[in-house]
């Protein structure tokens, strides 16, 4: 009997170490990085974009938010036509 409420004491003992420090887990990233892109939108008016965000201003443009908080161009949007030397010149002497 005194061998069973040791096993039976040790069990408890383990699962409340056990609970008390994954109760204390934190996350191995932060989940925010704590950097915004800032877009004025009226006077005295911004909206705040995290890192990775797509926007298109008022002219069309498109901007990407970085990681360290600033605008750069989105040249992924860029379509670009290539033309070989050959189908220039043919449709040239087609025209004709």
């Amino acid at each position: 009997m005194n061998r069973k409420i040791r096993t039976i004491t040790a069990v408890v003992v383990g699962a409340l170490v056990a609970s008390a420090t994954s109760a204390y887990a934190e996350p191995k990233a932060p989940v925010d990085p704590d950097v915004r892109c800032a877009a004025k939108i009226a006077p005295g008016e911004y909206e705040f974009y995290l890192p990775g965000a797509k926007v298109t201003d008022k002219d069309g443009n498109k901007w990407v938010c970085g990681p360290d908080g600033q605008w750069f161009k989105d040249y992924s949007a860029i379509k670009v036509f290539r033309y070989t030397v050959s189908q220039v010149l043919a449709s040239a002497a087609l025209a004709r």
